[in-house]
């Protein structure tokens, strides 16, 4: 989920809350209302900040590690078995895919890495419930943020 889908979750939870105080009567019962609404809303948008180093779909193998400064662009899921994403980031897309493609090799996943090229850099690997998946990026200059690219078919 995207940072933005998580407020507009917040807002709309608060606004059911709202609505289900209207029907309370005035006095106490208000009161421990507001402060349940309030530390709901609270949790709800701390779990949005803790999202930043996380994958937006659990398919994603947990050895791979998300820049700080990922910001999701795009996310799909197209029936069972499709799944993709893209986010932006400012890090080194050379250590990155570097970082990516050791870790999955580590973690038993079988690997196939596409050297650099004008086009890009593309690493595909498949393994447990990933029938085959790709990360992929187009070079970018030194001042633009880069644009990664995953998507998979889930077995």
């Amino acid at each position: 989920m995207t940072i933005a889908r998580h407020l507009t979750d917040s807002i709309n939870v608060v606004a059911r809350a709202a609505r289900f105080a209207r029907g309370l009567p005035p006095g106490r019962s208000n009161k421990i209302f507001t402060v349940f609404l309030v530390g709901l809303t609270v949790a709800h948008l701390a779990s949005t900040t803790v999202f930043a180093n996380e994958p937006p779909q659990d398919w994603v193998p947990e050895t791979l590690l998300f820049p700080g400064d990922a910001e999701i662009k795009m996310e799909r899921e197209i029936g069972s078995s499709i799944r993709m994403f893209s986010f932006t980031t400012q890090d080194d897309v050379g250590a990155l895919f570097e970082m990516w493609s050791k870790a999955l090799d580590d973690d038993g996943y079988t690997v196939r890495i596409q050297p650099a090229d004008i086009a890009g850099t593309t690493i595909e690997f498949s393994g447990r419930e990933i029938l085959n998946a790709k990360i992929a990026t187009e070079v970018a200059s030194d001042d633009v943020l880069s644009v990664i690219t995953f998507d998979a078919t889930l077995r």
